[in-house]
């Protein structure tokens, strides 16, 4: 009863204070609400007095105008790229062919190869040897360059080659055979390799050289390809990717009468009855169609009997080469030094090596020096 009659006399005191309370919180929301609206009318004038346009046109302008400086800028890229005729060693021409400019020889090496060969050539006196370097396009069809373009003469630079050989070297000259078919389609116009009719000139050349016969008969032409493109259209001006075709046929020329054949594969030891691969052919690295890619070594055994084995020692422009030597040889070993340190002297011995053909594009000899490596005794 006491905490109920105390109870009682204090409601009326808390009801009064409550009433005061919520007075007082009504005059502050009221000096709130004016001073609010103070502040909205002060932000409208401030609206009102910006300039037509506001912010938007303010921020827009240099968003615009930047727009307008990238399209400049690649308009003009676009019309230099169109315009460059020399990109990464590589000469444009007129009609639309791409020609790799002739390199400089590496003087020392080709003293020191000449003087290895040399070196063979008395350790096995009985042992033919024969140079065949392949020239650049460029140094063959040098009207087609453009007419800015100055280069290095090649083919003086492959006589003076030629004059280093030791005399039991025997040179095969491809310049002037190829001068005089210029005006035919011996090279790719996107690579620095022989095409099939390139090729089979080439092959020819070399097997009369080394006085073996030529198969008898016509050459049947296989068309592998109509739109082979090679390394030189992956390095071609982006912007004229758009405007132009890069393919072109691949095609490889055989025998009516070419002997029989298998061939191995000096690492994995696997034979196959074909030195080419169709399905490379259809790939992005279509010129792989040979020996299905650049491989360390390559035995082909022939039903051609000459008693003559022939070791090739080259780079990938032979690739397209050596399959056209199939019905001249009863043996072929086909090294490439840049997949193996192998030696000349070893292969000699371990396969009764009669011949010896140095096979490589002109640029590649003038300075790659894994040869160099091949030649050591």
């Amino acid at each position: 009863m006491a905490f109920e009659k105390h109870a009682a006399q204090e409601e009326p005191v808390s009801a009064g204070a409550w009433e005061k309370k919520q007075k007082r919180r009504t005059d502050m929301d009221k000096a709130d609400s004016v001073k609010r609206t103070s502040t909205y009318a002060e932000t409208d004038d401030a609206e009102k007095s910006k300039p037509a346009g506001g912010t938007r046109a303010g921020s827009g302008l240099p968003i615009f105008l930047l727009c307008i400086l990238m399209i400049a800028s690649g308009m003009g890229l676009m019309y230099k790229d169109i315009s460059r005729t020399f990109r990464h060693g590589i000469y444009r021409c007129e009609y639309g062919g791409m020609l790799e400019e002739p390199r400089e020889p590496d003087d020392e090496k080709i003293t020191m190869a000449a003087g290895s060969m040399e070196a063979l050539s008395q350790t096995y006196p009985n042992l033919q040897q024969y140079v065949m370097l392949v020239p650049t396009a460029a140094c063959i069809l040098p009207d087609y360059l453009p007419e800015s373009a100055e280069i290095r003469d090649q083919k003086a630079d492959l006589a003076n080659i030629q004059s280093r050989l030791p005399g039991s070297v025997q040179w095969i000259d491809l310049v002037q055979l190829f001068s005089d078919h210029s005006g035919e389609k011996l090279y790719y116009a996107s690579d620095r390799y022989l095409t099939g009719w390139g090729s089979r000139y080439a092959a020819r050349a070399g097997i009369e050289a080394m006085g073996e016969e030529i198969p008898e008969g016509k050459d049947q032409c296989y068309l592998l390809s109509n739109s082979f493109s090679g390394r030189f259209a992956m390095d071609r001006i982006p912007s004229l990717h758009y405007f132009e075709s890069s393919g072109e046929r691949l095609e490889i020329y055989v025998p009516e009468n070419e002997a029989c054949y298998y061939r191995v594969d000096g690492r994995s030891k696997k034979w196959s009855g074909s030195l080419y691969d169709a399905d490379a052919a259809q790939s992005t690295a279509a010129y792989n169609v040979f020996f299905g890619g650049e491989k360390a070594l390559t035995e082909i055994h022939t039903t051609r009997i000459n008693a003559e084995t022939l070791l090739v020692i080259g780079d990938r422009t032979a690739d397209s080469i050596v399959p056209l030597f199939v019905s001249s040889f009863e043996n072929i070993v086909f090294v490439h030094p840049s997949k193996t340190p192998v030696t000349v002297e070893k292969l000699v011995k371990k396969y009764n090596v009669t011949k010896v053909l140095y096979l490589y594009g002109a640029n590649e000899y003038m300075t790659d020096r894994t040869l160099l490596r091949t030649l050591q005794q």
